[in-house]
């Protein structure tokens, strides 16, 4: 577990490297392209696979397309913003130059290919689907790994290993949904969004409270209230039920799983509470941090009660609290203030940020609310869609132009 807050930084430093030497704007940096293409793959993801299951048109197929859909909107989508989250927080760990050019290019097109791969994956042999699909979290770790340990950072190198279990749950899906192994497949997408709800928990339990610690700080509110609380014991042993819950949750004893996956909720809401985010609706951008960690606790609550009565809760609704909510909320949130922050840009979430965020923070209240009006579950989950679809181009038209383009220049 690390021992101090994990930052990213809200500017660059100077580049005193000439122009010509540059690699081009889109790849001084892994934020540029996984954090533009995670917002594409948001949208195809939703889009196609609705368009077959409504429309009846061709869609990928990991055995079948509800299958292929999960797995593209868990370890596709989030694998993308994963790896652009991770490369630029590490150039701040370790104070190293963040890398650029041709790595940055290699593992853009290493994603990609295991896209294409997804798209065919009825049509090839499961041993190059899965060399594909794999190909980039390898690559990641790779990356990360050496430069973790380059700059003298090996405490954060347990941080991959939580990686490296995304990528074997990723392979073994590969392998259950294509009937290779005798497994459930239905069982690894929610095994993949606990290991986010993990990284969420571990890396946004620092970021938040320091965010919110400084802004507090700028705006004068400190110390009239009492500060953001930093990682102690209280936040040890939230991970510590999160940890043993998400084991439990795979094993037969599933009234007692659920009962830990409860609890845990609660202590993960208690958490929330002690980082002070109710003073921080002046600004969208660290509010936003604080409305996505809320569908961390949320989802344990709702998947601990789809396991106790699944009667009244499905335990596939009761999964998108965390894969809508806390990933794809806790995404935005991160990737909107970093492609801000590490292209010189003033840290101003704007009227278009927000209202994207608001969006995708609305579709996921809808799709929960679905199963329960069930006269209205069309319309709500069509409408949760709406939301979806709109939240993620807005965020595409805000930040295209950011990823993309050249970096502010600095005073």
């Amino acid at each position: 577990m690390v021992s101090r807050p994990i930052p990213i930084l809200p500017t660059e430093p100077v580049d005193t490297t000439s122009s010509r030497s540059q690699p081009l704007p889109f790849w001084r940096g892994a934020f540029r392209p996984l954090f533009l293409f995670a917002g594409l793959q948001a949208i195809i993801g939703v889009v196609w696979w609705l368009s077959a299951m409504i429309h009846g048109l061709w869609a990928p197929q990991l055995g079948t397309t509800s299958l292929w859909h999960a797995h593209e909107m868990i370890f596709a989508f989030g694998g993308a913003a994963l790896g652009g989250f991770l490369l630029t927080a590490i150039a701040n760990w370790t104070g190293r130059p963040a890398l650029k050019g041709t790595p940055i290019i290699a593992l853009t097109v290493l994603w990609l290919a295991g896209r294409i791969a997804m798209v065919f994956a009825a049509q090839i042999s499961v041993a190059l689907l899965l060399i594909l699909e794999l190909a980039y979290y390898l690559a990641l770790l790779g990356l990360a790994a050496r430069e973790l340990i380059a700059g003298n950072n090996r405490r954060n190198l347990k941080i991959l290993a939580i990686i490296g279990l995304l990528a074997v749950i990723d392979a073994v899906f590969v392998l259950a949904a294509s009937d290779a192994i005798p497994l459930d497949a239905e069982i690894f997408p929610r095994a993949g969004i606990f290991i986010f709800l993990l990284l969420i928990a571990l890396i946004g339990g620092r970021i938040i409270p320091g965010f919110t610690r400084n802004w507090l700080m700028r705006n004068g509110k400190l110390p009239a209230i009492a500060e953001p609380v930093s990682f102690n014991r209280f936040d040890a042993m939230c991970m510590g039920s999160l940890v043993t819950s998400i084991a439990l949750a795979f094993t037969p004893w599933h009234q007692g799983a659920a009962v830990m996956l409860m609890a845990s909720g609660l202590l993960h809401f208690t958490r929330l509470s002690r980082w002070r985010g109710i003073h921080t609706f002046a600004d969208p951008l660290v509010i936003m941090l604080h409305a996505a960690y809320f569908w961390l606790p949320l989802s344990l609550l709702l998947i601990g009660f789809s396991m106790l009565r699944p009667d009244l809760y499905a335990i596939n609704d009761a999964v998108h609290a965390g894969g809508a909510g806390a990933m794809a909320c806790m995404i935005m949130a991160v990737g909107g203030r970093a492609a801000l922050g590490h292209t010189g840009r003033a840290l101003v979430a704007g009227k278009i940020f927000t209202t994207a965020f608001a969006l995708i923070w609305l579709a996921t209240a809808l799709r929960l609310l679905a199963p329960v009006f069930g006269g209205s579950y069309i319309t709500l989950l069509a409408a949760a869609t709406l939301c979806w679809v709109g939240g993620w181009l807005l965020f595409l038209l805000r930040y295209a132009p950011v990823l993309i383009g050249a970096p502010l220049k600095k005073a």
